[in-house]
Formats: C-alpha cells, sequence, structure tokens
C-alpha cells in the first residue's frame, strides 16, 4: 500500500526549498509519524524487528544523528506524543487492524521455517509498525534527556500540533497527512539534511489536483488509513488489501462527487461489502475533525468550536478525564494506557508478536494479569469521581467471542489502593544514603532503604487530614511511586515496610547481580544497571506467575526454534536459562539485525512483554495518583523536573530477544554429542551473530544474570516451592559444567 508520502511523491504535488530558510525557526514534529518513518524508511528500517521484540538496534543512532541535524542548521525541534484514542478507534477497529497485521507476520515466520531466508525478511518488513508503542514510550525519555521539548496532546497529535502553529509556538509542522485534515494550510514532509532541501505539501495544491473540497479531501484520507490515529483504511472487497489512495479517489469522484459517507452507505446496502462498524467509526472520526480536543497554554483542555459542539462529545472522544490527568500525560508522568481504560471503559489484549496461538499466552493475559490491572484501574480512580470509581469496565482479549469479555470495577481494589497510599510519604531526609548512594536504580533503591527493619519503619509516613503538603523534591516523587509500587506488588509487608519473601528473594537476587558484576556501574553502557534491576524484577514476576519454568508451553508447529540438542533434560536447561535471558538487553552494533531466529523464545519474550506492560502500568498509576492526592508541591517541583519525574520511572525500554538467541544457541552448540563416531564437531556460534559488539562479554553477562535470579530463588524460603529450587539449581550446576568444558576446549591445542 502506497503512504501518504509516496502518494504526494507520484502526483508531484510536493514543492521544495532550501533547508537554511529554516534557520532560526521552530518546527513540531508528529511524534508517532515520525517513529513509524524511521520504521519503514529505506534506508532506516530494519525488517526483522517484529521477529526480535525490543528496539531498532540502530533507532538510538539516527534519532541522535537527526536531533545533531537540526541543531547544525538552526532549527529547534519539538516532538508531539499522541495521548488518548479517540473513540473511532475502538477495540473492534484496533483489533481488525491487529488481526491483519499478525495474519503478516504468521506468513512471515511460515517462509522463514520454509528455509526463504530473503523473502521472510521481507515478510517481516511489512509489520515494522505494529506494537511500538513501548518504542514510543522510550524515544519519549530519550528525547528528554537530550533536551529535547517533548509533549503528549490529550487525544491526536495532530490537533495539538496545528494550536501549537496558530498560537505561535512553532514555525511549521513536520508530519504527514493527519494535520491537514483538521485544517492545516500546509505541512512538511520531509527535511533531507545531506542535500539541505525541505520538502512540503500543502492543502489547496493536493485539493486541486484531486478536484476535492477541503471536506472530500479529508474524506479521501481517512478511508484510505493516512490518518491511523483516527481510522484505519477501508478494506477493498476485491483484493482484501487497503484501497490504494488512487483508486479509491477514482471512486469518490466517478461515483459520490467526493462524499466517503455516501460510499460507506452505498456498500452498506452490498452484503458482501456491508460494514456497519467502520461506519460508525467513520463518522466517528468525521465529529472529531469538527471537534477536536487540544491543551492550551495554561493547561486547559479544549473542545474547538466548543461553543456548536453537541452535548454527547463523548461518544467521538471517550469520557472526560480531570485537566489535571491529562496535564500529568503531557509531561510523560504516565502513558495514556491506563487512561485510555478509563475514559472507554475497555481494554482490549491484541495478538502478540508470535500471534498468540499458546495457551499459556492467552491464560497470562486473560486472568493472571488481571489482578495487577484492577490494582493499576484503581489506583487511577483513587483520586478521581464516583463515576470512574463505579463504572463497570470491560476486560476482552483478540480471541474473546463477541459478548464474552470479563466485567470489572476499579471498586475491587479500592480499598487495598488506598491503603498502599496511605503510608508514603517519604521525606527526603528518611530517605537518606541508601536513596542517593550511586551504582543503584530506583527498584534496588527502594528495597536497600527497606531492607533494615529499622530504616523501614521510619518510612511509615501517613499524612493526617488537614496536614500541609510533605513531598516538593523530584527525588521525593520518584522514591515514593517506587515504594509504594514495591508494596502495592508483593514486595513490601503494609504493616511494617519491611521486605516480604518475594521482597527478600529479590534484594538477594540484586546484592548477588552487584557481587558477580551484572549491576556493575561504570563497566557497561547507560542504563544497563537500571534495565539489569528491570530484568531480575521482571523474573520474580514470572516466578510468582509460575511462568519461569522448563514447561513446554508452545506447540512445534508453529512454534519452530526451540532448544534442539541433547538429552530430554539438556533441552529443559537450555530452555530454562535462554527464557531467563529473553529479559536482558543484547549490545549489538548500530545496524540491522542479522542471525539465527525463534519463533519458540519470540513466544515467551512476547510473555515476559506483557508481564512487563502490566508493571508499567502500575507503576504509572501511582506516580499520577501520588500527583493527584495533593501530597506534592507542584510548584516547587516545576514543569521541567516533572518531564524528569516521569522518564526516569522504570520499565521504559524493552529488550530485544538477542541475549536469548546468543545463549540458546551457544547452549545447543556446547550439548553436541562431538567426537567418537559421531563425526560431529563444534562450530563458533559468535560467527552467526554478525554485529554483535563483544560476544564473549554477552555471554559473560548472561551467566551473571542467571546466577542472580538463582541466587534470588534459593533464597526465596517457602513463597518458591522446592520442585522449583531443585530446578534452579540443576541446570545452574548443568550450566556450569557446560561453561567449564568450553573453556577445557578453548586450551586444547590446534
Amino acid at each position: 500500500m502506497a503512504t501518504f508520502r509516496q502518494w504526494v511523491a507520484a502526483e508531484q504535488l510536493l514543492s521544495t526549498c532550501e533547508l537554511t530558510a529554516f534557520k532560526k525557526s521552530c518546527l513540531a514534529f508528529d511524534a508517532e509519524d515520525y517513529l513509524d518513518n524511521l520504521l519503514t524508511a529505506t534506508l532506516t528500517r530494519e525488517p526483522l524487528l517484529p521477529a526480535l521484540g525490543g528496539l531498532p538496534f540502530a533507532l538510538q543512532k539516527h534519532v541522535d544523528e537527526d536531533l545533531q541535524n537540526l541543531k547544525d542548521a538552526g532549527i529547534k525541534p519539538i516532538f508531539v506524543f499522541n495521548g488518548l484514542s479517540a473513540a473511532s478507534i475502538d477495540g473492534k477497529m484496533r483489533e481488525r487492524e491487529a488481526k491483519r497485521a499478525s495474519k503478516v507476520l504468521d506468513d512471515a515466520w511460515r517462509i522463514y521455517d520454509q528455509g526463504r531466508g530473503e523473502e521472510a525478511v521481507n515478510a517481516f518488513g511489512k509489520a515494522c509498525t505494529y506494537k511500538t508503542s513501548h518504542i514510543l514510550r522510550w524515544l519519549f525519555a530519550h528525547l528528554h534527556q537530550q533536551g529535547i521539548t517533548v509533549r503528549t496532546a490529550p487525544y491526536c497529535a495532530a490537533a495539538q500540533l496545528i494550536h501549537l502553529l496558530q498560537d505561535g509556538f512553532c514555525d511549521g509542522i513536520v508530519a504527514s497527512a493527519a494535520p491537514l485534515v483538521f485544517g492545516a494550510d500546509k505541512v512538511i514532509t520531509s527535511l533531507d539534511f545531506s542535500a539541505g532541501t525541505v520538502s512540503w505539501v500543502d492543502s489547496a495544491t493536493c485539493q486541486g489536483k484531486t478536484m476535492f473540497t477541503l471536506d472530500a479531501f479529508s474524506d479521501l484520507l481517512l478511508l484510505s488509513g493516512c490518518v491511523q490515529q483516527l481510522l484505519p483504511p477501508l478494506i477493498n472487497p476485491v483484493n482484501m488489501e487497503p484501497f490504494e489512495i488512487g483508486v479509491l479517489r477514482g471512486i469518490l469522484t466517478q461515483q459520490f462527487r467526493g462524499d466517503g459517507h455516501a460510499f460507506l452507505l452505498t456498500q452498506g446496502q452490498n452484503p458482501a461489502t456491508r460494514d456497519p462498524e467502520y461506519l460508525t467509526a467513520f463518522q466517528q472520526a468525521k465529529a472529531f475533525l469538527r471537534f477536536p480536543v487540544y491543551t492550551t497554554t495554561t493547561g486547559q483542555v479544549i473542545t474547538k468550536n466548543q461553543e456548536h459542539a453537541p452535548g454527547d462529545v463523548h461518544a467521538f472522544t471517550g469520557q472526560r478525564l480531570p485537566d489535571e490527568l491529562y496535564h500529568y500525560l503531557a509531561r510523560g508522568v504516565c502513558g495514556p494506557r491506563v487512561l485510555d481504560w478509563s475514559a472507554h471503559r475497555q481494554s482490549l489484549e491484541l495478538p502478540p508478536l508470535d500471534g498468540g496461538m499458546s495457551a499459556a499466552y492467552r491464560d497470562v493475559v486473560e486472568s493472571k494479569l488481571m489482578p495487577q490491572r484492577v490494582k493499576a484501574l484503581s489506583a487511577m480512580a483513587v483520586n478521581l469521581n464516583r463515576y470512574f470509581q463505579h463504572a463497570p469496565f470491560e476486560s476482552k482479549a483478540w480471541f474473546d467471542a463477541p459478548g464474552k469479555g470479563r466485567e470489572v470495577t476499579a471498586r475491587e481494589g479500592f480499598e487495598e489502593a488506598k491503603a498502599v497510599m496511605a503510608g508514603w510519604h517519604v521525606p527526603s531526609a528518611t530517605l537518606g544514603e541508601a536513596w542517593s548512594k550511586s551504582g543503584r536504580g530506583v527498584l534496588g533503591k527502594g528495597l536497600a532503604l527497606l531492607s533494615s527493619p529499622e530504616q523501614a519503619k521510619k518510612t511509615i509516613t501517613e499524612r493526617k487530614s488537614g496536614t500541609p503538603i510533605m513531598l516538593s523534591k523530584p527525588v521525593e516523587l520518584l522514591a515514593n511511586t517506587t515504594l509504594r509500587f514495591l508494596q502495592d506488588a508483593g514486595y513490601v509487608n503494609a504493616a511494617d515496610h519491611s521486605l516480604s519473601p518475594w521482597g527478600t528473594a529479590l534484594q538477594a537476587a540484586l546484592e548477588e547481580g552487584r557481587r558477580n558484576g551484572f549491576l556493575a556501574e561504570g563497566e557497561s553502557e547507560e542504563g544497563d544497571v537500571e534495565e539489569g534491576e528491570e530484568a531480575i524484577f521482571l523474573a520474580f514476576e514470572l516466578l510468582r506467575l509460575r511462568m519461569l519454568n522448563t514447561e513446554d508451553m508452545f506447540a512445534v508447529p508453529p512454534y519452530s526454534g526451540g532448544p534442539i540438542r541433547g538429552s530430554t533434560q539438556d533441552k529443559a536447561n537450555t530452555l530454562l536459562i535462554s527464557r531467563v535471558c529473553t529479559l536482558a538487553r543484547f549490545h549489538h552494533r548500530s545496524i540491522g539485525y542479522t542471525g539465527p531466529l525463534s519463533r519458540h523464545l519470540l513466544a515467551y519474550h512476547q510473555l515476559a512483554s506483557s508481564v512487563r506492560e502490566s508493571a508499567r502500568d502500575l507503576i504509572d498509576s501511582h506516580a499520577a495518583a501520588l500527583l493527584l492526592s495533593g501530597a506534592v508541591d507542584r510548584l516547587a517541583v516545576g514543569q521541567l523536573k516533572m518531564s524528569e519525574f516521569g522518564s526516569s520511572l522504570p520499565f521504559t525500554r524493552e529488550p530485544d530477544l538477542g541475549l536469548s538467541l546468543v545463549v540458546k544457541s551457544w547452549l545447543d552448540e556446547m550439548c553436541k554429542a562431538i567426537g567418537g563416531t559421531t563425526g560431529q564437531e563444534r562450530h563458533d556460534v559468535s560467527g552467526w551473530f554478525n554485529y554483535v559488539v563483544d560476544f564473549d562479554a554477552d555471554l559473560q553477562r548472561a551467566w551473571e544474570l542467571w546466577g542472580a535470579v538463582n541466587a534470588g530463588v534459593q533464597a526465596a524460603g517457602t513463597v518458591v516451592p522446592e520442585g522449583t529450587k531443585r530446578m534452579f539449581r540443576g541446570a545452574d550446576e548443568w550450566l556450569n559444567k557446560k561453561i567449564s568444558d568450553a573453556e577445557q576446549e578453548k586450551g586444547l591445542p590446534a
């Protein structure tokens, strides 16, 4: 399907000028469009991204190069992210698009399993923008850390961009089609730094070329999927693919005078093309275009043309949230996911990158993570009005039959959420050395603070009614949010703030990680300590859900790529250690990946990813709740520090599958029966991973991560069954033997 950029280039609708014309100007970027362009453009795309998860390996390099080029050109950038979904992108619309992407990925895996490598790479590349919300979260934090102004719109970024332009906060918009349908006169589609040129398209030229009014031109862009924030593309019943812009333009011109609504009504009269859900979504999208929502410079959330707006604006935007929450969303204190649930009273689980055909994945998202989601909703709702506390909420998954979702309310966890929040208003003086000491991320600092019973009791800091605001420093926001999260997640006892048995086990694992070098500061890339702590934390979350084990969760076919060498026990040990290693980052050069893939390990990676996302939801809710409760002097904290707070929260960056693939490949090779009559020889698997930064160093980090997790498991007391401890001990002894064998083989003469 041709994109809007490809269409305007093919139709010769672009205008071009010198980049120097924008010197000393400010340009506002649609952040999601910017990311999608990086993920799909020929020079920057990494087609195997959907087979690996995580971030593209060269993404940070490309972003940093663009930021430097903008600085060199004298251009100040602002990045605006999409916020809540409009009602037109409801569960049904998102589900149908997700199923289309899932079908593309299933076909790609089928081609890969047939050994058609180059075709598989191209097939994976067709779904590079599917399930990338975690990349947007990383991009927001990274841009902020680079000193760039970043904001999240209350809803569609395009509406916010136009407001920034009209109020003089920027001199131009860099985006795709979306601002044009919201009424922008022109939009910059690309900046070519090597050629020193800027290309843009203006609405009047497009309307003249198509001979459409603005309203008809908007219909064309909506129906062809050029404004994905409001409407997915209409599917052509002839080939079951999205309508091309040129084809759709011809149909609308010849038969409907450019009226998209009339076209959909005509389709609805034919049983073969009838799609009432899409018609409703189109009507909602059109209403949102007329009455878009944006935030003013004073923090007010405004509906444009409000004096003419109908009384049921919520029918196309979702339920209105307090302006204060949109303020925290704008600055990255919380993400849009839980707010979307609250506004639309529905959550929808979409198929993961592996397809989600396993019973294990479906069990996790359908039932095992539900208590944590209720906690996140409850924490957010405590300080909201009664509607958000009591209105029913539907949790659905893509595999549910119509009408088969699970109904919950925030009220189910309301009292527990209030109890968690009541006892944590810890001032910086109490945080002391445990929090200021370097070499730990926020999770490690929180557990270290509470590991001393005496210090833990000092953190019981209830705020009595009518007492003044207690917190005013950024470190206090981050610490109290983290501590509340740790208690709500079950790692801290409510009564005396001491570590629970799970907290004690997690603390033992982190201490071993510091001892063995996995969490060593100054010897690895920036962020490795924090991400290392998160990896260990997620291992224990998976243990608590009884998902970190040697069970065969993923059937073959279709889940190819599991352990293949050695005895049944060898394969089980390889699987367990490889699963732990899905949780940590692979150090790869800033170039697209080439190497072995595994749908089997990707399935486990996606299971862990859903657990990670649930943890982020919970900590997001506690971050917002801390501020909503009036316990923080927000003026003393300041706006910049508010964004710093949001960017410092854990679970910002999702690891890719690379380290697990390295570990599984190496262990498989070490399980070969070599010598004797077998005729087999050991291969150096480092040659299978062409662009790894340091293969041996990453392998060593994998063993250190494993050692830390195993130490925590053995220290866990009765909360971890003895059978699980034996499983880990056995795998650990087996691994040490394999490492010893490898070292001996290296010492043999050639």
